[in-house]
């Protein structure tokens, strides 16, 4: 196996080091690896007249079309394309650094080159927008253990970083010509492997930085084994259905064997999926202890008052209101790393006075801020500010911390898991009544064993640990 590399130097006796203009013609190699980053800047260079790139033959370049004495940029750029779409009909591979497109305009003999201008492409498929896009992220994850390349991600893990990914769903009949080996933890397609004929070309996510000293060596043999397994491994490539008829010692029953284990591996991961989605929903609420933001926190809020029995809306594009029977509040959520300011106050103020202009009903107002949500509840110091909570004491709007909506929510799916009828309903519904009359800070206190749930009006006596829900306007929040 021979490796010719463009723009990115891999110190092996597999690997040729060129330039664009330098190396020799590319179909004469197995694979080749480019750095197209390092190629725009040469190709600009060119352009500019500041570098001094020769052809194998000893022609200087230059932007313009070829004469006489030199050679032209357009006519290399569409050689060099050329040469790598030879060398993937004939079996080849193509491997790509994955970076966002960038135009070429100053090659005037080559209207609309870009960085790709020098790749093949599988059918329908184009080295820009809306199917090569930019991005930028760390979080890489392979998908496929067995993929040739998922030598080069583990090597590598922690220390790529990916610069552009491909919308899939923008190339047309994309199933057939692409495999997604590496995604981001959102889900980007960072990792690709395009079928193009009897060969492939690969785009793989770039090293976060320049690779010097010993981190080269590991680096250049996981790219030189990657490169190895991708031209052994022959993809979705299948046999013809004729060889069946040609029966090997002990083939039938190992086909048996990979059936039954295929089998078992289906079971066994449909049962972690389902085992995944129960402990996400089981400890979902731990998020009202941390969470920031409206598509992050703020479901959670909704959906922990409706453990307690109100209605709220479920659509996070619907305002964030509450009901209980003929009462209505109006809901304002807030976190921070530091103290919750005064701004989730004045959203509320100005939502209110809209309200009241709109229907003359002055509505309840309730905050449920998050404060220093990085830190341990019980050691948060001032998870929002003096003068969010003199707001709610001065106008009579509750002030509900994460960790005290944590323990209310908490002893409702307590009770829910045990007592199949679920938490009592006249417990619940003073817990929504405390909510609704709190002026100022709501207070959550746990109790233990034989005591019992109060609220300002009455008591309801457990045999079970349960919580007491106050209301202060000196005390600090406890949990």
């Amino acid at each position: 196996m021979q490796v010719v590399s463009l723009g990115f130097a891999l110190p092996s006796p597999q690997v040729d080091n060129h330039s664009i203009a330098n190396a020799p013609s590319l179909f004469e190699y197995d694979a080749c690896f480019i750095d197209p980053r390092t190629v725009s800047t040469q190709i600009e260079e060119i352009v500019a007249g500041t570098g001094q790139f020769k052809t194998p033959g000893g022609a200087p370049l230059q932007a313009g079309a070829t004469g006489a004495f030199h050679h032209g940029l357009g006519e290399l750029i569409s050689q060099r394309r050329d040469e790598l779409q030879r060398l993937v009909d004939r079996g080849g591979l193509v491997v790509v650094l994955g970076y966002p497109n960038v135009p070429h305009p100053g090659v005037t003999s080559l209207p609309g080159a870009d960085r790709y201008s020098i790749l093949p492409a599988a059918p329908g498929v184009v080295y820009r927008p809306p199917q090569l896009v930019p991005g930028d992220g760390r979080t890489i994850e392979a998908l496929e253990p067995a993929h040739p390349w998922s030598v080069y991600l583990s090597e590598m893990q922690g220390k790529l970083r990916y610069q552009a990914h491909w919308n899939i769903d923008a190339i047309p009949d994309g199933g057939a010509t692409v495999r997604v080996f590496a995604r981001s933890k959102g889900g980007a397609a960072v990792g690709v492997d395009f079928k193009i004929g009897p060969g492939r070309l690969v785009m793989i996510p770039a090293p976060a930085g320049e690779v010097l000293g010993r981190v080269r060596r590991p680096l250049t043999d996981a790219i030189i084994e990657s490169v190895q397994r991708s031209l052994e491994d022959r993809g979705d490539e299948v046999s013809p259905t004729w060889l069946r008829r040609f029966n090997l010692p002990g083939l039938a029953p190992a086909i048996d064997e990979v059936e039954d284990a295929q089998q078992a591996f289906a079971e066994a991961e449909s049962r972690l999926v389902e085992a995944r989605a129960h402990a996400t929903d089981a400890s979902k609420y731990h998020g009202l202890l941390w969470r920031a933001g409206h598509y992050s926190l703020e479901p959670l809020v909704r959906d922990a008052l409706r453990e307690l029995g109100f209605t709220v809306p479920i659509d996070l594009n619907l305002p964030a209101e509450l009901r209980d029977g003929e009462e209505v509040a109006l809901l304002e959520i807030d976190a921070s790393a530091g103290s919750v300011t005064e701004s989730a106050y004045l959203a509320l103020q100005r939502r209110i006075e809209a309200e009241f202009l709109k229907s003359g009903k002055r509505r309840k107002g309730i905050i449920v801020v998050n404060g220093e949500r990085l830190n341990d509840p019980n050691g948060r110091k001032q998870p929002y500010s003096d003068m969010l909570r003199n707001a709610c004491d001065n106008f009579g709007y509750a002030l509900i911390t994460g960790d005290a909506l944590f323990a209310l929510v908490s002893y409702a799916l307590e009770r829910q898991d045990d007592d199949s009828t679920g938490p009592d309903a006249e417990l619940l519904a003073e817990i929504r009544a405390t909510i609704l009359g709190t002026d100022g800070l709501l207070s959550v206190e746990e109790t233990e064993e034989d005591e019992s749930v109060s609220t300002e009006t009455n008591e309801a006596p457990q045999n079970e640990e349960a919580v007491e829900v106050v209301t202060s306007s000196d005390d600090t929040p406890e949990s």
